[in-house]
């Protein structure tokens, strides 16, 4: 075989060759990679791997039998990536004024709408970060909690010296306007 032609079939080779690996290593990524959790059955067992972290505290232990329009959200975080929980749902009247008289007497901090970044960025001394609207119905509205939502933080903490950036936060969100409330807790 002429010298070219090894050339040729030694670089098609190497060329199949590193497509296979490529190949294999986006399907190795594809399924190493966790995903985000969305299925309301998985909240008992998601809210059990989040009970050691102290931040969880405040979720009711099982979803509410009167609750409606649930909506949950939870992703365990992997290398740098964030871990977070979220739980939504919608409760009688009597149930929400019981849980924002319990979130007022706790809160350290009390946010009208807006989302982590708008609580931080206003005051980065005095602020302290929320979560995004993980649980929205609306895909463009995922960063911002709505106006009518009143967000009470329980916890921050700040891992990284003062700069958020690594840290944790806790804490729900109340719309008596929908009758809603939204659990977080936020590990980045």
């Amino acid at each position: 075989m002429p010298r070219r032609s090894r050339i040729i079939l030694v670089c098609t080779v190497a060329v199949f060759l590193a497509i296979g690996a490529g190949y294999a290593a986006m399907r190795w990524l594809a399924t190493s990679f966790p995903d985000e959790t969305t299925n309301v059955g998985a909240y008992a067992s998601t809210l059990n791997q989040w009970s050691g972290s102290g931040l969880v505290s405040h979720f009711p232990v099982s979803v509410p039998p009167q609750a409606l329009k649930v909506r949950f959200a939870a992703h365990p975080g992997f290398l740098q990536g964030g871990a977070y929980i979220q739980v939504r749902m919608q409760l009688p009247a009597s149930d929400i004024r019981v849980i924002e008289d319990q979130l007022k007497k706790s809160a350290t901090h009390v946010y009208a709408g807006g989302g982590f970044y708008d609580h931080y960025n206003k005051d980065q001394k005095n602020n302290w970060p929320t979560t995004t609207f993980r649980t929205s119905d609306n895909p463009k509205i995922t960063f911002e909690f709505p106006t009518h939502y009143t967000l009470y933080v329980l916890s921050a903490k700040d891992r990284s010296g003062g700069a958020w950036n690594h840290g944790e936060t806790s804490g729900a969100a109340v719309s008596t306007t929908t009758g809603e409330v939204v659990f977080w807790a936020d590990s980045w």
